[in-house]
């Protein structure tokens, strides 16, 4: 049984992890600006959020290994880790359109009330500026390393830590819902709670960060596609299988998700 003492310690080091994200990107962009100028740094953003991932990426690799040794995960489910490979694609195409039903819903149903119209403006701004950087940069950014490091983050650290306070719903849930709020934009941090939760249900089965790494690269392809690839036929492809993914998606994460706190409690006689 846990001691107050060592759940406010777990508590505290998931905090700091999420707060080292930020600290370390002011100091990166803060380093950009002094290489070069506040206006090229602002005008390559994901050239710089590759960098900055590629160094946060080697501290929390570290962090997560000297982590695991203080307090060793559980190990992965072999069963469920095979299980679930050949779900991959489905899972990710499936948060895929939970993500479009909101973004939709938010644009359409909510336009009239203004912090979530200007919340979608900003969110617009933001992603608008991706076809004027070279594609590398936001592959790397993205799609690859960005994706690596949230796992890690979400995923290995603040996931684990919060297990070894208490198991079932209470990881998966405040993990995903600081994955959420970690995005900072409003209509942003509403899909990406979810994902986050779907991806702590799919952890919480298989405790394997390759399959949460591999579905959060693929859901943030599908969505920066590389300059070949992005051609209307595909994106209406990509667009259509993404919403008829989304039921078998809920189907799967339903099954996946952890038995009530009753029937954990429930003891063999």
């Amino acid at each position: 049984m846990r001691t107050k003492k060592q759940i406010i310690k777990n508590l505290g080091i998931s905090l700091w992890a999420i707060v080292s994200y930020h600290v370390m990107a002011v100091f990166i962009y803060l380093l950009g600006c002094l290489v070069w100028t506040e206006d090229v740094v602002n005008e390559h953003y994901f050239m710089v959020d590759a960098w900055m991932c590629a160094v946060l990426l080697l501290l929390f690799s570290c962090w997560l290994h000297r982590a695991y040794q203080k307090q060793p995960p559980i190990e992965p489910d072999a069963e469920s880790e095979r299980a679930v490979y050949h779900k991959l694609p489905i899972l990710a195409l499936g948060l895929g359109g939970i993500s479009i039903l909101w973004l939709t819903f938010a644009s359409t149903v909510m336009q009239n009330i203004p912090f979530i119209t200007n919340s979608m403006e900003r969110f617009d701004t933001t992603w608008s500026t991706i076809d004027n950087e070279a594609y590398i940069w936001v592959l790397l950014s993205v799609v690859v390393i960005g994706p690596i490091v949230e796992e890690l983050l979400f995923r290995g650290l603040v996931f684990n830590y919060l297990e070894h306070i208490k198991t079932g719903w209470f990881p998966i849930l405040v993990s995903g819902i600081a994955f959420g709020v970690w995005h900072g934009e409003l209509v942003q941090v509403v899909y990406a709670a979810f994902m986050g939760i779907a991806l702590g249900i799919i952890y919480s089965k298989t405790h394997s960060l390759k399959a949460t790494i591999i579905i959060h690269v693929l859901n943030n392809f599908l969505s920066t596609l590389p300059p070949a690839l992005d051609t209307d036929l595909v994106k209406a492809v990509i667009f259509y299988a993404s919403l008829v993914m989304i039921i078998p998606t809920v189907i799967l994460l339903v099954r996946m998700s952890p038995k009530s706190q009753k029937k954990q409690q429930v003891e063999p006689v």
